[in-house]
């Protein structure tokens, strides 16, 4: 079984690539210096591409100072973004989490609840970098719903969930059909796949 570091602090982020892409032959771990994920600077930027390369080149500069190089690393940068709130929560999706809540976002809005969620992951496979995008649209709840998942999850109803749960009242593997960083997720396995990487 290969192998795919992942850079995250995110341990929710970390069990949903190991859910997709462990069974598909890929043993996904968290990627550790010293035991312990390394600090990445946020770059700042209100595009997701620019975030998501701007931390695959920090990582693989510190995989080149353990002399790793070689070894493959990911990294992935999400982002709500609601149309009623032009380009908000977006890139700055995880300080406006910490900040105000799903509830917080919930109180912002009325009628217009259309949104969409948007995953750029970034691959090092050890030779060049790759970059795969997932996009799921949806609308924000009337009220939060459901126990599972992280982040947004209880707000967000994806389109294409013809029941109307949100991404929290789903399974893993139901959650990953649907979801923004199961699509990025997916493209990024259809082509280690093909290349072999």
């Amino acid at each position: 079984m290969a192998t795919l570091n992942f850079l995250t602090g995110n341990s929710g982020k970390l069990v949903e690539a190991q859910n997709l892409l462990s069974p598909l032959g890929w043993e996904i771990q968290s990627f550790h210096i010293d035991g312990k994920v390394p600090e990445i600077i946020e770059p700042q930027s209100d595009n997701l591409t620019t975030v998501a390369l701007a931390k695959i080149a920090q990582g693989v500069e510190l995989l080149a100072t353990q002399g790793r190089f070689e070894e493959s690393l990911l990294v992935e940068d999400s982002g709500l973004f609601i149309d009623a709130l032009p380009e908000f929560p977006g890139v700055y999706s995880a300080h406006v989490l910490q900040s105000i809540g799903c509830e917080g976002i919930l109180r912002l809005l009325d009628e217009n609840r259309s949104a969409h969620f948007l995953t750029v992951a970034a691959l090092w496979t050890g030779e060049a970098v790759e970059v795969f995008v997932g996009r799921c649209d949806g609308t924000i709840s009337i009220d939060m719903k459901g126990d599972g998942g992280f982040g947004y999850d209880p707000i967000f109803i994806p389109n294409e969930c013809e029941n109307g749960h949100t991404f929290a009242e789903m399974s893993a593997e139901e959650k990953s059909t649907y979801s923004h960083r199961g699509r990025a997720l997916r493209a990024l396995f259809d082509y280690l796949n093909v290349d072999g990487a």
